[in-house]
């Protein structure tokens, strides 16, 4: 009998002693939070690249619903809605420019212009647009004049071709003649106009700069 208590007591005392394997180790403690840190960024990459597409694709739907509208506003007017640049664009005093005289004109009254009879006639007509809120950004100053922004939340770039070619001054993209999230439209025979989305040309600079990031991080871990 006191010989198998003692035995009990041995086998206690070894598993319970400091060179025991009842532990962790602080290398593989290391290990598994390393393990953990991979995967958490690999969700997080996962989730933004979902998030970005989503994006593009709404705003690709966005500028699908503008090509439909402009071509209706031309079909009316006769002419392609003034981009600000090249010919003033007013509202309440100020001048709009870009997709904020894109949206002051898709969204007022127009005069249709039709001929009968060898007469000019303009006959007013109902706005050819509506955009929900979302797709809008109130300006600071003025709450009357709003701009059009795609689903990333920045401006939407409109420009009319009919005059010089008129690139936005805050395109964060790194080649500005890149023809990524930009497209031309044609109505009519020669009325030529661009939007451009910059909420997804700087996404995107966003997501080739993570790569080269990631690219030159793994190059040194290699390296190392």
């Amino acid at each position: 009998m006191m010989s198998r208590t003692s035995e009990t007591s041995s086998s206690v005392d070894s598993a319970s002693a400091p060179g025991g394997n009842s532990g962790f180790t602080l290398i593989e403690i290391l290990i598994v939070m390393s393990i953990i840190g991979i995967l958490a960024g690999l969700v997080l990459i996962a989730m933004g690249s979902i998030q970005k597409t989503a994006k593009d694709r709404a705003t690709e739907a966005l500028v699908e619903r503008l090509n439909l509208q402009i071509a209706d506003y031309y079909r009316k007017r006769g002419a392609l809605p003034e981009d600000g640049y090249d010919t003033e664009v007013k509202f309440r005093g100020k001048s709009l420019k870009g997709s904020a005289a894109l949206y002051h004109q898709l969204t007022s009254d127009i005069f249709e212009r039709t001929f009968i009879a060898g007469e000019r006639r303009e006959d007013r007509r109902d706005p050819v647009a509506k955009f929900e809120n979302r797709d809008l950004l109130v300006d600071d100053e003025d709450e009357s004049i709003k701009w059009i922004i795609d689903a990333h939340g920045s401006k939407i770039h409109y420009d009319n071709l009919t005059g010089r070619l008129d690139l936005p001054e805050d395109d964060m993209a790194a080649d500005p003649d890149s023809k990524y999230a930009r497209w031309r439209f044609t109505v009519g025979f020669d009325s030529h106009y661009e939007i451009w989305s910059l909420g997804m040309r700087e996404a995107a600079e966003e997501d080739e700069l993570r790569v080269i990031e990631d690219s030159t991080e793994e190059e040194a871990y290699d390296e190392f």
